[in-house]
Order: structure tokens, then sequence, then C-alpha cells
């Protein structure tokens, strides 16, 4: 009985990674498949999570969403992640006199969840709730690096790979290429690709079963982090983001 009480609940798990994984409403014929589900196991799962809110069921389409509860479990939990990263990104500011950040992926655009403003003059300001789309940041290609091939398809299939200056990535094969450097040397780097004069350097925080869970990053103008200076501070980005990772497991 345990073991396949435990079952349902990572069927169920699936199921929700799944519709928020989602550009659209899915049907049980979709969404079984998906995660090797016969339809009827499907439904049963579904009309749980649907009577316990975690799952929308359009009654015209008949398809399902993910609902309000999800919606606010994540909101909790974003607002407790940034709380467990503001000693991180406060000595990340210190250590690089440059503004701090923490993102997490959403479906297809990366959202700031905080930020740690560098105490100098010329600053970049990101307000935590804004959104970007993954391939023009440094935390977004971080957090697109340890996804699977799958998610990474998904995400450029809906978000695309919109230029916004010369040096965008706009080309899947170069984005899947750099991505696979990042997974590589453990951080990336954003050379003014979101914004001309503005460049980032970014690593990943990984959650206790070892997945990607957000990215830190610093920002700060394109003069200031050249390259000689983006050396010196890759050792300290990635310490700190592993110290991150690390406390998720501290008791």
């Amino acid at each position: 009985m345990v073991g396949s009480g435990v079952q349902s609940l990572e069927r169920a798990l699936d199921i929700l990674e799944l519709l928020g994984g989602a550009s659209g409403e899915l049907g049980v014929t979709e969404i079984g498949p998906s995660v090797g589900l016969a339809n009827g196991t499907a439904h049963r799962l579904l009309s749980t999570l649907t009577r316990r809110g975690y799952v929308l069921r359009n009654p015209r389409s008949r398809k399902y969403a993910l609902g309000p509860k999800t919606m606010y479990l994540a909101s909790s939990a974003g607002e407790r992640l940034g709380s467990l990263a503001r000693p991180f990104l406060e000595d990340l500011m210190e250590v690089s006199r440059e503004s701090s950040n923490l993102a997490v992926l959403d479906r297809d655009s990366v959202v700031y969840l905080d930020q740690v403003p560098a105490n100098r003059m010329v600053r970049m300001f990101t307000e935590p709730g804004n959104r970007v789309t993954p391939h023009s940041s440094g935390t977004g290609k971080v957090l697109l690096a340890y996804q699977t091939e799958a998610v990474v398809d998904s995400v450029i299939r809906r978000s695309g790979l919109p230029r916004y200056t010369s040096h965008t990535i706009t080309d899947l094969g170069c984005l899947k290429g750099e991505l696979a450097a990042i997974r590589e040397q453990g951080y990336a780097v954003d050379s003014e690709e979101m914004e001309e004069g503005v460049r980032c350097l970014a690593a990943p925080v990984f959650g206790l079963d070892g997945g990607i869970l957000a990215g830190i990053s610093i920002s700060g103008p394109a003069g200031r982090l050249d390259e000689e200076r983006l050396e010196e501070l890759i050792p300290h980005i990635k310490r700190i983001a592993d110290e991150f990772s690390k406390s998720f497991g501290e008791s």
C-alpha cells in the first residue's frame, strides 16, 4: 500500500510538472501517455487534483490546466527562496561590488525574484517580478543549460530567439553549443546580449535532488565587467552558488 501511494504521488507530481510546462490546456489522452499512465488512471488522478484545487478542468474543452493552489504555492515558494537567497546575494554583491540577482525559470521566461543593488552611482536595477527571454540573459542561459533537451526545445519553441542587440544569440544550434559549454564550465556570461553596455555573470543553484533550482548573477556596466574582471569573479560566484546549493541540505 505504501509503495502504491508513493507511486500515485509521483504520478500526480508528473502530471503537475507536465501541465506547468505546457503552453495551453491538455486533455486526458495527451496527459496519460506523456506520464506513462493509462487514460483511466490519469483521469482519476486529475479528478483528485481538480477537487483539491491544484488543477482546473475547462468544462467546455474538457481539458486541464494548473489551478489556483499551484499558483499560491509557487508564490509562497518564490518568497521563501528569496529570503533564503538574501545572505548569498549580499555576499555576492560585496565581493563583486555589482548588483546581484536571483532568478528562476517559469515556463518560457526567466523571472527575477530578488536583487541586492550595488552601492555605486552607476548600477543595474532589475525589479523583482521582471521577466526576460532565457536565451538572452546570463541567468536564463544557466537555467536552460541544466534542462533536458526536450524542455529546452519546448521553451524556445514558445519564446523564440528574438534579437535585442547585435550580440544576441538567434541561432538554436549556437545556443545549444553555448549551453553545453555552460554545463562544462559551471557559469554563463551575457555579453551585451540583452542590453547594449551591460554584462552579466551567472551560476546555477541546485536543489536537494540535484536538479537546477535557480540562477544567481551579477550585472553591471560592460566597462567595469571586462574580461579580466570576469575572470576574477568566476571563482567567487561559483563558490557562493555552491554554498547556496549546499544550504538546502542543512538541518
